[in-house]
């Protein structure tokens, strides 16, 4: 990859984007093209710092371009996730905004009010409507032993008044990202599209279809006449075996019949237009092993499954059936981007369509002459996009939501380059340059580092790690995608298996070498911050240099042993660390930050959720009382409503200004004013 500066604004003198300039944003999401092509209907979410929350809405623009509207209003609750009737007349869509309970209501295209299609005593989670438009599939967690929704309320209700609050268990997983499951399980219903009474199609102790932490649809109509529908469940226990399999069921319930026997994880079903075929996408290795997806496709008459994308060794993250079922278009992480590839289902031969930055949402018009997507990069927040099929057409911008909110701001510049890494092997990694950037001056660098540790900073418009704003605060920002992470091919993201602290360090510290070659680099004031395994990262890089000025730990690992068997996704510690705590115990404490917690010598700022169920709140706790132990200045931030991420909008604001000042306070004296700085806060 050839290094390559991006401008992403023509150059003029505007103000440096701020932290509350954030908050003034539209983010769009969940694009749904209408059948006919006429129409796309998305949901745009904006902050209400005043309320501490997000208010999404539905909004609604011509395929063909022209001005976008608002289609729903609600300040309080939600309105998200629209999806088209088959005549392309009404949008139904998922809203609270009776009893603070989701529910279907539809939205006709003709004008008036919404209507409430739903009456469910238990909110939904997700819904389908099917492909003859006579019924909705819809999700809902429900206690397994309750004859029906109205009795699962009951139970729970039941629950939340009884004085006396405990738990007992007796399985894992007990807990999932950010939420006890008490008991409850995800089961698949069936209701009149007019409404009426649901039928519960997956009754009994098991989740069908199961949970995912992206909310990934993992259900699908069969075509036509729309009889039947397949969905994902769990074959093995989650908690340690990521053995999902696909099944089909009549929508008139019945016996449930396995159509996936792969110890991996088989998930978001979608069935081709002719009714022949089901594609979905999988990872071939047990125990919750990190992998990458492929797209298969499975034969409905033959019993058959073809793995498609094999040869392009890079994680499919979506795909839909064209309209004539020669085709299917996908969407995959490649190098810190994506792209929109079409696939021949017969060959398994690919056609790259488009590429660039972060892609999500993709939708193909029914006669195959354009595609529609949403796309962000470094520097540009999600848009809409339209792109015609034809030779050498390029996409057109089909809402520019934010083109208001940012007219008088300048983003800094970023670039792609690589480097020599660990094992003297390329690694790829982004610069964002401060906005006003000039050469001649000397600027302090901010080391960011991913989560995962298999993940990547792609070429995205984060909202909670937003390097821009750690480049409008002054700072040479770069993020490298060390050993480990996705997009890069398997061999590479299995590099670091058993290594956590080795190959992803050398990387990381190799590419601050680099920064350090350029001119424009102050090399006295530097900074490493990251979160989750970038936490995991924060604690190594405490235990092993101390040529940063400041780090800045969100949700980080300390203690290796004990925050993996916290965690609700305790699965492939043997594989990942070569080894487990009844097998090789040494494995984990050799790759444990707190291992080498003698070397600590770094102020750290501690940032921490309560609801953080993936990695535990007591890690956080426990590094700052270690460093308090120590006498190092440090500072916890700690939210009690947070989990993995911080979500609430003014919680974000007070995010950002805490880790800005904390790095301002740390970076911006002279060696000599850090010191006594340090030797003061003791």
């Amino acid at each position: 990859m050839l290094p390559v500066l991006l401008l992403p604004l023509s150059a003029f003198a505007g103000r440096p984007f701020q932290v509350e300039d954030l908050h003034r944003l539209f983010r769009t999401s969940d694009a749904q093209l209408s059948p006919d092509g006429q129409w796309v209907a998305f949901t745009v979410a904006r902050s209400d710092l005043a309320k501490n929350k997000m208010v999404p809405n539905l909004w609604l623009v011509p395929a063909s371009g022209g001005a976008p509207r608002q289609i729903t209003f609600g300040e309080k609750g939600s309105n998200v996730r629209p999806r088209w009737s088959a005549d392309s007349r009404s949008i139904y869509f998922l809203s609270s905004r009776v009893e603070d309970t989701a529910q279907i209501f539809k939205l006709s295209l003709a004008g008036g009010e919404a209507s409430q299609v739903s009456h469910s005593p238990v909110g939904i989670d997700l819904f389908v409507v099917s492909p003859n438009g006579q019924m909705i599939a819809f999700t809902a967690s429900v206690y397994p032993e309750a004859a029906d929704l109205a009795a699962s309320k009951k139970i729970g209700k039941e629950r939340d008044e009884n004085p006396v609050k405990a738990r007992t268990l007796t399985d894992v997983p007990f807990r999932r990202w950010d939420t006890w499951n008490d008991g409850k399980r995800i089961h698949l219903f069936v209701m009149p599209v007019q409404g009426g009474d649901a039928k519960d199609l997956t009754p009994g102790d098991l989740d069908s279809p199961i949970w995912t932490e992206d909310g990934s649809e993992q259900v699908a109509f069969s075509p036509g006449d729309s009889q039947e529908l397949c969905f994902s469940r769990y074959s093995e226990n989650e908690a340690f075996v990521g053995n999902s399999d696909l099944f089909t069921i009549p929508v008139t319930g019945g016996q449930t019949k396995q159509i996936t026997t792969n110890r991996g994880g088989d998930i978001t079903p979608l069935y081709s237009p002719d009714g022949r075929y089901i594609a979905y996408s999988s990872t071939l290795r047990t125990d919750q092993e990190t992998d990458q997806a492929r797209l298969f496709v499975y034969d409905r008459r033959s019993g058959q499954r073809r793995n498609l994308t094999e040869s392009l060794d890079r994680p499919v993250q979506s795909a839909l059936w064209a309209a004539d079922g020669k085709s299917l278009v996908i969407t995959i992480e490649d190098q810190a981007n994506s792209a929109i590839l079409r696939v021949n289902p017969d060959s398994g031969e690919t056609v790259r369509l488009h590429q660039g930055g972060t892609i999500q949402d993709a939708q193909l018009s029914t006669d195959g002459s354009f595609l529609i997507f949403t796309q962000s990069d470094l520097a540009h927040p999600t848009e809409l996009f339209r792109l015609n099929l034809s030779q050498g057409a390029k996409p057109t911008q089909l809402t520019h939501l934010n083109a208001e909110v940012l007219n008088d701001v300048e983003f800094g510049a970023f670039r792609s380059f690589t480097f020599s890494g660990w094992n003297q092997e390329s690694v790829q990694c982004f610069e964002v340059r401060p906005p006003g950037f000039d050469p001649g001056r000397k600027y302090p660098l901010v080391l960011l580092m991913h989560g995962g540790p298999e993940n990547s900073w792609g070429n995205l418009f984060h909202y909670r790690w937003n390097a821009q704003l750690f480049a409008a605060a002054g700072y040479v920002a770069i993020l490298p995608n060390f050993h480990g992470s996705s997009g890069f091919g398997l061999k590479f993201m299995d590099s670091i298996k058993g290594q956590w602290g080795g190959a992803p360090y050398d990387d990381q510290m190799k590419a601050v070498d680099e920064a350090l070659r350029w001119p424009y680099i102050d090399r006295t004031r530097l900074v490493a911050a990251g979160a989750s395994y970038g936490g995991y990262m924060a604690n190594w890089v405490a235990g092993h240099t101390d040529r940063f000025r400041t780090i800045i730990n969100h949700d980080g690992l300390l203690d290796v042993l004990t925050a993996l068997y916290a965690s609700d996704f305790a699965g492939g510690i043997d594989p990942e660390f070569k080894g487990a705590a009844w097998t090789n115990i040494q494995s984990l404490i050799d790759q444990s930050p707190i291992t080498y917690a003698k070397n600590f010598k770094t102020p750290m700022l501690l940032i921490h959720g309560e609801k953080d169920y993936r990695v535990d709140p007591s890690g956080g706790l426990a590094t700052f009382t270690l460093l308090q132990g120590m006498h190092i200045p440090s500072k916890l931030l700690y939210f009690p409503y947070e989990n993995h991420w911080v979500l609430h909008p003014a919680n974000s604001v007070l995010w950002y200004h805490t880790v800005l000042g904390w790095i301002d306070h740390w970076t911006k004296p002279d060696q000599a004013d850090y010191e006594d700085l340090k030797r003061k806060a003791r």
